[in-house]
């Protein structure tokens, strides 16, 4: 008989199976090395380190308006806000003085997102009167309402693609606002906050933002309507003050600067050339004009006369 050998692959029968459960060996140890602390910014500075990187302010509207600021302009409806928002407009792009104040020539955002229809008029009114090309002239224009939270990352794109910003001018706050309750605190910060981001875009411009004041306001209380976390956030609060003779550019509530002269303008009643309606008549529409001072002396004679026509009567009638 032939002897049987082994099968390759297999084992001897002598010898025991392969265990089929893990073997236990000795534990790996691993030695976790200390990460090294990242160095911390400073918090506390001496009073050199705090004064180092102080930035003179620059100013775009000479002594009052700052650039890389926000502010509000308060005024109640017909009260002259949008007719001062684009004669400042018109002025930046221009660099032509505001009255006796220089104005820093730059480029010009304008958000026309209450009534961009009445802009427009306006606009083409203005370019008449104060003799400038709309289609050379640098000032851009986003027509009708918008959201900014949705809009943010497109309007950073197309303004940088523009160049440096020296104005933005948002028309109105209630046209822009997104919360639910234009009273709420929460919502008005955000709002403010939203409105200050403009600032950053490229160039550092001033951020001008039109507002709608609190119901039943007066000359003393031009104030934004809203939560007052909106005027806590902002910078300065200028407003217009309407009389029967004049607009007055001030501020009231909050200002971070050096008070300043009020500027007063004339609201004129203007027509233009290009400006017709449907039937092709002429479509009257508002513009802001400073006043130079002629017309300050002239308005300041007419208070006189009217006072002195308020005297006399009181004279004549006594008993009264």
């Amino acid at each position: 008989m032939k002897e049987l050998k082994p099968i390759r692959g297999l084992r001897a029968a002598s010898q025991p199976p392969a265990p089929v459960y893990p073997v236990p060996t000795q534990p790996t140890v691993v030695r976790m090395e200390p990460a090294t602390p990242k160095p911390q910014p400073k918090l506390i500075q001496s009073s050199g380190e705090f004064v180092a990187n102080f930035l003179a302010p620059s100013y775009l509207l000479d002594g009052i308006v700052q650039r890389h600021f926000c502010y509000s302009l308060t005024a109640a409806t017909g009260a002259g806000k949008t007719a001062i928002a684009l004669r400042l407009a018109a002025h930046v792009g221009l660099g032509r003085k505001l009255g006796d104040r220089e104005v820093e020539k730059g480029r010009v955002l304008y958000f026309a997102s209450e009534n961009s229809v009445d802009v427009q008029a306006r606009w083409i009114a203005m370019a008449e009167h104060c003799a400038f090309d709309v289609n050379t002239i640098d000032v851009h224009f986003v027509s009708g309402a918008c959201k900014l939270s949705e809009i943010a990352e497109q309007i950073t794109v197309e303004a940088t693609a523009l160049g440096e910003l020296a104005l933005v001018v948002i028309d109105t706050s209630a046209a822009t606002f997104e919360g639910t309750d234009e009273n709420s605190n929460v919502d008005s910060l955000q709002h403010a906050k939203r409105m200050r981001s403009l600032t950053e875009l490229k160039g550092a411009p001033t951020v001008l933002v039109l507002c709608h004041p609190v119901k039943s306001a007066t000359n003393d209380n031009l104030l934004p309507r809203g939560g007052g976390s909106f005027i806590a956030e902002i910078d300065g609060n200028l407003c217009a003050r309407k009389s029967d003779s004049a607009v007055e550019l001030h501020w009231a509530g909050k200002f971070r600067g050096m008070d300043f002269a009020p500027i007063l303008f004339r609201l004129d009643t203007v027509t233009a050339e290009r400006l017709k309606d449907g039937r092709g008549r002429s479509m009257p529409t508002v513009m802001a004009t400073p006043m130079d001072d002629a017309g300050k002396d002239a308005m300041a004679v007419a208070a006189r006369t009217d006072e002195d026509m308020v005297l006399r009567a009181i004279d004549g009638n006594p008993g009264a």
